[in-house]
């Protein structure tokens, strides 16, 4: 090894410099020779707050507490996933541009076409008996996993336990996932050891919380069990019997285009994501939109903006609500929104040009 020594150290520093280098020389130390290696972080077992989780869900579900205590045994708290779902620092820049990049790009519309394709039939179904447009549905499972090629590699209870144990928030919400999960996986026979899902719990190709695969999940092709994980057909059914459930209205558009007045009046700087607001009082207040709506419809001003574009803005709907209660986030509903009609134009394109072909023929 060649050291090399700063040619500007101040007074002082030549006798630890010294010091160093004779210390260097030195033979090494038993301890040096065989490092002890750092002590394992303790299993989820020996957290109390666990172990009254488990004695519970045995009181009350009948689960063996042996078996349970055994699964936990192998866990230990994942730090990744709490440093995830810690409260972020400081406030992030919105960019509306990249994320939505991130969604809408030919990759995405384009296997969006070919997941249309392969399950035309069943998607035909879903927007049939729960009144949720085709693309919307594609579109959700395409934000969520890429159409099942993404469902996540973390392992779930794991999951589930770090954050509901061991995380800075919503420790309640995620103990209750849990309790969920652990029903879910005795009714359909997952492995705890080996179901992997997003860093947060979600599940399978529509990305469904325990509790909303329990509450919503539906067996769309007739096996008699629902498998979000391994089944389209039951995320098709499942993503559409979701939206209807929280309110989705057939033939309703989601957003309007809108021009907001400069300055934007105070009343509308915050408003809430759920519609609120007349059509009517968006345009007596200066918002320029073209509707053929009732002017007594809510509605609630979706502002996105990004570092070097302009703020884009729409009037979201009753449906736009209903998509973010699937994910509450504005730039998420809106990604879904636009990618599934860039996925509806493009197997429209698509459509014709075979259909074309085949007339030449």
């Amino acid at each position: 090894m060649r050291l090399v020594i700063d040619r500007y150290l101040r007074p002082g520093h030549t006798l630890a410099l010294s010091l160093s280098l004779a210390l260097m020389l030195l033979p090494p130390t038993a301890e040096a020779r065989n490092p002890k290696k750092p002590a394992s972080p303790p299993t989820m077992l020996q957290n109390p707050e666990v172990v009254d989780f488990i004695q519970q869900m045995s009181t009350k579900y009948g689960f063996d507490q042996s078996t349970l205590s055994a699964n936990f045994e192998n866990q230990r708290p994942d730090n990744r996933i709490i440093r995830i779902m810690a409260p972020a620092p400081t406030q992030l820049t919105p960019n509306w541009v990249a994320y939505r990049d991130r969604f809408v790009n030919s990759r995405r519309i384009n296997r969006g076409v070919q997941f249309w394709d392969a399950y035309s039939d069943t998607l035909e179904r879903a927007a049939r008996e729960y009144g949720v447009p085709q693309e919307i549905i594609v579109a959700i499972i395409g934000v969520e996993t890429e159409y099942g090629r993404n469902m996540g590699s973390f392992n779930v209870l794991n999951a589930l336990a770090s954050i509901g144990f061991y995380g800075e928030r919503r420790r309640e919400f995620f103990q209750s996932e849990l309790e969920q999960y652990l029903l879910l996986a005795r009714d359909n026979n997952l492995d705890l050891l080996t179901t992997r899902g997003s860093f947060a719990g979600a599940l399978g190709i529509p990305q469904f919380m325990p509790s909303s695969q329990r509450r919503w999940g539906v067996d769309f092709d007739g096996n008699n069990k629902v498998d979000l994980i391994h089944s389209p057909m039951d995320a098709i059914g499942s993503v559409a019997n979701f939206l209807k459930s929280h309110g989705w209205q057939k033939d309703q558009v989601a957003t309007i285009p809108v021009t907001p007045p400069q300055p934007l009046p105070t009343d509308f700087e915050k408003v809430d994501v759920k519609p609120g607001l007349s059509l009517a009082q968006y345009r007596d207040a200066g918002f320029v939109f073209a509707s053929p709506l009732r002017e007594s419809t809510p509605a609630t001003l979706v502002s996105l903006s990004s570092p070097k574009a302009a703020t884009q803005n729409w009037l979201g709907l009753n449906n736009y609500y209903v998509i973010t209660r699937y994910n509450r986030s504005a730039a998420y509903a809106m990604s879904v929104i636009e990618l599934g009609e860039a996925i509806r134009q493009a197997r429209v394109a698509s459509l014709a040009a075979t259909a074309s072909t085949t007339l030449q023929e």
